[in-house]
């Protein structure tokens, strides 16, 4: 989906999409994780030949690259909440 497309959607499309994006920024940080955790071990174990070297260096990668992603994800989430946030208040009251 395009930056500005969400905007089109209405309120129960992009609470959808919200949630679907939590998902996702979920998945990213259990990249992170595991790939903290695999780093680690490594490291643990002692990094002694050029195959530990080199994963050691795609796990960080991937755990920075992973983070980088979920840090994206969520700014564009807090344009879209406060949207969705703005639309609740400024949409008419049930009548009295």
């Amino acid at each position: 989906m395009r930056q500005d497309q969400w905007r089109d959607l209405d309120d129960e499309a992009l609470e959808h999409l919200l949630v679907e994006r939590w998902l996702y920024r979920g998945v990213m940080l259990a990249v992170v994780l595991f790939s903290a955790i695999g780093a680690t071990y490594l490291g643990a174990r002692g990094v002694s030949s050029l195959l530990d070297q080199v994963m050691v260096g795609l796990l960080l990668l991937l755990a920075v690259a992973a983070a980088g992603v979920a840090f994206v994800t969520r700014q564009e989430d807090l344009r879209m909440m406060q949207e969705l946030r703005l639309r609740r208040r400024s949409a008419p009251g049930p009548p009295r």
